[in-house]
C-alpha cells in the first residue's frame, strides 16, 4: 500500500503544499521518527478514542502519550481506544497501525494537543509504514482550522503524575 488516497486528496482539496519522505518500514510512530531521522515531536500521530458510538481522533506528538482523564473531563465522556477491527472499518484505504491524523478526511471530530502548536515542521503517516507526509507550521494550522486543541497529552516520564489528576 502507499499513500491514503482520501488523504492525498484533502490535502489538494485544501490547497496544502506537501513532500513525502520514504523511509525504512516501521511498527510504531516512535520508530518512524527514528528512521526517518526526525524528531518524535515533529511526527503528529492519530490516537482515535470512542465514547460508545462516538469516535474523535486524537492528535498529539509522538513524543507524548494520549491522557484519557484529560479527554473525559474535556469532552465529557468516558473514551476508550478503537480497536484494530474499528480503524480498519474507519480507515479502509490505510495499512493497520498507519492512521492519518486528518480526521477531517474521513469525517471525524478532530482534536490536537496544544503541544503540536511549537513544532516548525510537521510529519505523519500517510496510511502506509513506509512514507511520511511533510508539512510546514502554518500548514498544519490551516488542517486543523475549525479543530479543537487543548491540553491532551504529557511526555511518558509525567504520564504516572499526570493521569491521576483530574
Amino acid at each position: 500500500m502507499s499513500l491514503s488516497p482520501a488523504v492525498t486528496s484533502y490535502l489538494h482539496q485544501s490547497k496544502i503544499p506537501f513532500s513525502i519522505l520514504e523511509h525504512p518500514r516501521s511498527a510504531t510512530s516512535m520508530q518512524a521518527a527514528h528512521s526517518a531521522h526526525i524528531t518524535p515531536a515533529q511526527l503528529a500521530k492519530a490516537v482515535v478514542v470512542r465514547d460508545r458510538d462516538r469516535y474523535m481522533m486524537c492528535v498529539l506528538p509522538a513524543s507524548h502519550i494520549l491522557v484519557m482523564n484529560w479527554v473525559d473531563r474535556d469532552y465529557q465522556g468516558h473514551f476508550k481506544l478503537a480497536s484494530e477491527k474499528e480503524l480498519q472499518k474507519l480507515f479502509p484505504d490505510c495499512e493497520t497501525g498507519a492512521v492519518p491524523p486528518l480526521g477531517q478526511a474521513y469525517g471525524l471530530r478532530v482534536v490536537w494537543d496544544n503541544a503540536l502548536r511549537h513544532a516548525d515542521e510537521i510529519y505523519f503517516e500517510g496510511g502506509d509504514h513506509r512514507h511520511l507526509i511533510h508539512i510546514g507550521h502554518d500548514e498544519f494550522m490551516r488542517l486543523m482550522k475549525g479543530a479543537d486543541h487543548a491540553t491532551i497529552s504529557c511526555t511518558p516520564d509525567t504520564v504516572e503524575y499526570y493521569q491521576h489528576l483530574h
